[in-house]
């Protein structure tokens, strides 16, 4: 997903005036009717589709249904989400996500398509993406978190597919929630999370014949909670949106967007003999969205360009550096009393992206049933073939094989630039100073990414500039593309396929060697 970190979740302005249409009429007065104005549309306050906690059926739902649901849950805490602890509030948005996925089916409605409140969601035990996005709404502010860190939005998702060299955008109505988590962070509460759908809905032509989104943006127009609207203003443009058109837009929006949002490295690697349902549904909401390739696309670590470090991400060639990251995480994963699936989460990302943009693969053994070793970060030539020669023989050619450099730090040529990485892993440079692959308007994300100062000023630097170029080298997209150049047709899909497997493998194995969960209610 991306493009998350870039809009202000908290809300650009309030709207005072929240009235909208109905999108129902008066019970008992259907449309058509003899009732006059009754058989209409009637005007209600937008925050009336949230209940609190003040809401007895909430309170019922969370006292009985969501505590029988924990208990027979493998990993669920009953304790912990009663308490105030650390964790606790995460925990309940885990379990409450989890509980909605499981036991409200999903559906779409044809025509005219009433929201439903949630009440009446639960009633009848079914929805679509807006009637279980104020479902789940409800029970976290019935849960005790704090409405202000509780958004349903109200906007639209944008899909971007690419298939050869044409990119297809599409642009869905959507509602979802955002959750803001105990450290601090928005992320999305995908209601199309389900397990239980409906069988008309599995039939959709469209739902197998669209392409795989490459990308996928929440772009929010309108925000709510039980006390306030607010406006979003897309970064850069003039805030224009009133209330007028949020009342407009309300009536014809017709949510319907779908997609295939868990086909990733992580769910591949995260099989319920290992992990639980529920903690895998909260690890997507980190990763998000769609996630395509090996390189998961994700919010806070990809997209927050502010924060960039190389070390997060196995670039320009720090790889001793990004294990220190991955194993500093899985630690803090392990021994954290509540389990901290942020840390997992950004480990995951390390280890698939090592996998990705390293060489390790290019150079990586197989044993007699044609197995690849996994790398072991404290030994990280032990599952190597040959060790790592940046020549023609080797087939990674720095030294002629026509790659770029970063002649602002390194000026001593490729032949040297090859000699300088002999025997290492390397990756490709990325966000060096006066280097960004295609200049401002054919990079923006890597044009606004500087390496921090502790990296820039250490010795030996600017030999990181003797590196190819990321998009040179690295492997992280299921088609190749056109600035690609290390594989060449068939080769780039097999070595797709081979880093995918390491880093499913890995990742598996990362997650069974730490996980430990929540300590079992007595």
């Amino acid at each position: 997903m991306t493009g998350v970190a870039k809009w202000n979740w908290d809300g650009d302005r309030i709207l005072q005036d929240c009235i909208v249409t109905s999108s129902r009429p008066v019970v008992g007065y259907g449309y058509g009717g003899r009732h006059g104005a009754l058989g209409r549309d009637y005007p209600i306050d937008a925050r009336e589709f949230l209940v609190t906690e003040r809401n007895a059926v909430m309170r019922r739902t969370l006292q009985t249904d969501v505590q029988k649901f924990m208990q027979r849950t493998k990993g669920m805490s009953a304790k912990l989400f009663g308490s105030r602890g650390p964790g606790a509030f995460d925990h309940r948005a885990d379990v409450i996500t989890a509980f909605v996925a499981k036991t409200i089916l999903y559906t779409t409605t044809d025509g005219n398509d009433p929201w439903q409140f949630p009440d009446e969601t639960l009633a009848v035990a079914r929805g679509d993406c807006e009637d279980r996005a104020l479902l789940l709404a409800s029970l976290l502010l019935a849960s005790g978190i704090s409405s202000f860190n509780v958004r349903v939005a109200f906007g639209k998702v944008r899909m971007t597919a690419r298939a050869g060299r044409r990119t297809r955008t599409i642009d869905r109505d959507h509602v979802w929630v955002m959750y803001k988590t105990e450290a601090g962070r928005w992320s999305v509460i995908e209601p199309m999370l389900t397990r239980k759908v409906d069988a008309a809905l599995r039939s959709k032509s469209w739902t197998a014949a669209a392409p795989r989104p490459s990308s996928v943006e929440y772009m929010p127009r309108y925000l709510f909670n039980d006390v306030h609207l607010w406006n979003v203003t897309q970064p850069g443009e003039v805030d224009r949106e009133s209330t007028a058109r949020f009342i407009a837009s309300w009536s014809k929006m017709h949510p319907s967007f779908a997609g295939d949002v868990h086909k990733t490295i992580l769910n591949r690697a995260l099989t319920p003999d290992i992990c639980p349902g529920w903690v895998l549904d909260s690890l997507n909401r980190h990763f998000s969205g769609a996630v395509f390739g090996i390189g998961p696309l994700v919010d806070d670590v990809d997209r927050d360009v502010s924060g960039y470090d190389p070390r997060d991400h196995f670039d320009n060639g720090y790889i001793s550096q990004g294990w220190t990251r991955v194993a500093d995480r899985l630690a803090s994963f392990k021994t954290d009393s509540v389990p901290n699936l942020f840390e997992f989460f950004r480990a995951a990302h390390g280890i698939a992206d090592f996998y990705a943009h390293s060489s390790y693969a290019h150079f990586v053994d197989f044993d007699t049933s044609g197995v690849s070793p996994l790398c072991d970060p404290d030994d990280l030539s032990a599952g190597l073939a040959n060790q790592p020669e940046y020549t023609a023989a080797h087939g990674l050619d720095l030294a002629t094989g026509g790659y770029t450099e970063n002649e602002h730090l390194w000026t001593a040529g490729p032949v040297a630039g090859a000699q300088a990485w002999r025997g290492s892993l390397i990756s490709g440079r990325y966000g060096q100073e006066q280097d960004t692959w295609g200049g401002f308007l054919g990079s923006p994300i890597e044009s606004a990414t500087w390496i921090p100062d502790e990296l820039t000023t250490a010795p030996g630097f600017k030999t990181r500039g003797a590196l190819p170029h990321h998009n040179e080298i690295a492997v992280d997209e299921a088609t190749r593309s056109s600035s690609h150049r290390l594989y060449q047709g068939a080769e780039y899909g097999d070595q797709f396929a081979l880093r995918t497997d390491l880093a499913a493998r890995h990742v598996r194995q990362a997650f069974s060697d730490n996980w430990t969960p929540p300590a079992v209610d007595p």
